[in-house]
């Protein structure tokens, strides 16, 4: 054991296979837990118990904090949906294959939760959707045909209701959760409120004064045939409404950022992102902090993108707000962790569900422009629904 470079890991070994079963477990038993992997495998944190909690990000951190800032502040139903903030008792990480905590007594720990737990399958036992969204839609879409609106692109969301009948446990999602490669998996637990994501878009990454982030917006489907696949791809790089979707994401992101940063990399096309259902236009931006901006800063500055939001932004999330049937809560907010020397990621919660006992909602939203079709944009919304359904599926055959 060795003691890590940051000051509040005093313990470090060897990871095992089995901690990750134990640590799993232990979500699933703390009244307060949080779960964040990176898009790559590379680096896990698990976080239980809470010393102190907040609504929204703090501007200022002692060690390091997990959370989420709701959407656009509208109230919710439910605690954690309202944002929710709190600095852990116990903090594990595991990268390129070394195990850290903040605890000197985390084997202690492990074994206490060292048990098999038994689960029950999940049944869905009702689905309400949103019978009127393509409606809605299609209005919004004339609006924004007339050339005297204000708005140039509205993220519009839709949500579905779904009951279970059982309540769902952290360790199970969790295992379901990493068949979605390529993605961000974050669970963020308070009391029986679960909120959990396989989101493939990062808002930012910061370390040592360097900041990650990237625009992602134009979505097609995938196609298990490798040569159909291609063509979708091809089809989307070249779609002039994708492309205008798009290009509204970058460049709102590189003006936030250019009064930010000291020097910025913006490329001029983007390439494509590919997730297991659907496939994105992606543009990934980095660049050098200005002196003191803080995550907090930038977090602040950049969400919401015209990905999650619209353009011009004011107008957009006036429109969402008066015009989708329930607040957000945490879709589409930022989700992460922030620790006290300004370093932190945090993502877009999309491809989400919020689980509370029995009773779970799932969240899609679409880019509407003018000369979006409703039809195929409410097709887009149920590609979108696809991760957390097959997740949910996962846990019926458990």
């Amino acid at each position: 054991m060795q003691k890590s470079e940051n000051h509040f890991f005093k313990f470090e070994r060897e990871a095992t296979s089995n901690d990750y079963q134990v640590l799993n477990q232990m979500l699933d038993h703390f009244q307060v837990s949080a779960f964040f992997e990176n898009n790559t495998g590379t680096q896990i944190f698990y976080a239980f118990g809470s010393k102190n909690s907040w609504q929204t990000l703090p501007q200022k951190v002692n060690t390091l904090v997990f959370g989420a800032n709701t959407f656009d502040g509208q109230h919710s139903k439910g605690e954690l949906m309202n944002g929710f903030w709190f600095e852990p008792e116990i903090i594990v990480s595991i990268s390129n294959g070394r195990l850290q905590s903040n605890d000197l007594n985390l084997d202690n720990i492990l074994v206490n939760y060292q048990q098999i737990s038994t689960t029950k399958r999940v049944k869905i036992k009702n689905i309400v959707s949103e019978t009127d969204w393509i409606v809605r839609v299609a209005d919004l879409i004339k609006n924004l045909n007339d050339v005297r609106c204000p708005m140039d692109k509205v993220v519009f969301g839709r949500q579905e209701m779904i009951e279970l009948s059982e309540q769902i446990r952290i360790s199970s999602l969790l295992e379901a959760l990493k068949k979605e490669h390529g993605v961000y998996h974050v669970i963020l637990k308070r009391e029986n409120e679960v909120f959990v994501t396989a989101t493939p878009e990062r808002l930012a990454f910061v370390s040592q004064g360097e900041i990650q982030t990237a625009a992602v917006a134009g979505t097609a489907p995938r196609d298990p045939d490798p040569k159909r696949d291609h063509e979708l791809g091809n089809k989307l790089l070249r779609s002039l409404k994708n492309q205008r979707e798009h290009q509204f994401v970058v460049d709102s992101i590189k003006m936030k950022l250019e009064a930010l940063t000291t020097q910025l990399n913006v490329p001029s096309k983007p390439i494509l992102l590919k997730n297991k259902q659907v496939q994105h236009l992606y543009t990934p931006i980095s660049g050098t902090l200005s002196a003191n901006i803080s995550v907090k800063d930038l977090v602040d500055n950049l969400h919401p993108t015209p990905a999650l939001g619209g353009v011009p932004q004011e107008e957009a999330l006036q429109y969402i707000a008066q015009h989708e049937q329930q607040p957000r809560g945490l879709f589409a907010g930022p989700i992460g962790y922030v620790t006290a020397d300004n370093t932190g990621e945090l993502v877009v919660s999309i491809r989400s569900m919020y689980c509370d006992q029995t009773h779970a909602r799932l969240f899609a939203g679409a880019g509407i422009v003018a000369g979006s079709e409703a039809q195929q944009e409410y097709n887009e919304t149920a590609l979108k629904f696809e991760p957390m359904l097959q997740l949910l599926g996962e846990l019926m055959h458990d």
